[in-house]
């Protein structure tokens, strides 16, 4: 009798040990650890990438050159007679956007294709030189002044058209010219010239 109650005893302690065995109050191994709720993003805002973008952009676009501009000198309509000024517009006719900073070089040239000594100055006008891109298409501004003189006197300067330049300060290609005499006029008479810096919009070029 005592026999039975001992092997019914071990029947019960048995199952419940096992299940005891089973049971765990730890972390299920390999389980990924919880992420904290304050755990900063890894992933790039919008507005960061596209402001990188932009400035890469930049950094990558070359500086625009004589060749991958045309460029227009149009006279300005001006009641002085000693004074008068022209708006210099270059627009990008390449494929590839470029930059621009500071002036571009303005040259008098005379009937024999040879550049009038002019002296000439560069002036903050209508402000500080910067850098700005110029993409295909569109134009940049510069405005330039000069004193008229009479083609008699041997200091005044005698052409019949302009030559404009990104690299050096003479010579280059040829400008289109708009509102001045005609070439074989033998017209454009200057005893000085002043070249205001180069800008990306036209407003206030020429009002100095």
């Amino acid at each position: 009798m005592r026999t039975d109650i001992r092997f019914r005893a071990l029947a019960i302690a048995v199952p419940a040990l096992i299940l005891a065995g089973c049971s765990s109050t730890g972390p299920a191994t390999g389980a990924a650890p919880a992420t904290p709720a304050d755990a900063p993003a890894t992933t790039t805002p919008r507005a960061a990438t596209t402001a990188k973008a932009a400035t890469t952009a930049k950094a990558t676009a070359k500086a625009c050159t004589s060749a991958d501009m045309k460029t227009t000198v149009t006279a300005q309509p001006d009641e002085k007679d000693a004074v008068d000024t022209a708006l210099v517009t270059l627009t990008n006719t390449g494929k590839a956007a470029c930059t621009l900073h500071g002036w571009v070089a303005i040259s008098l040239v005379n009937a024999a294709d040879e550049v009038v000594d002019v002296p000439t100055s560069r002036v903050e006008q209508p402000g500080p030189a910067s850098t700005f891109t110029v993409p295909p298409g569109t134009s940049a501004f510069a405005g330039i002044r000069w004193v008229n003189c009479d083609k008699a006197d041997a200091a005044c300067g005698v052409g019949n058209t302009l030559r404009y330049n990104l690299e050096a300060s003479t010579d280059g290609p040829v400008a289109e010219l708009e509102e001045f005499p005609a070439a074989e006029r033998n017209g454009i008479a200057w005893k000085t010239l002043r070249i205001g810096t180069l800008q990306p919009s036209r407003q206030g070029v020429v009002a100095w």
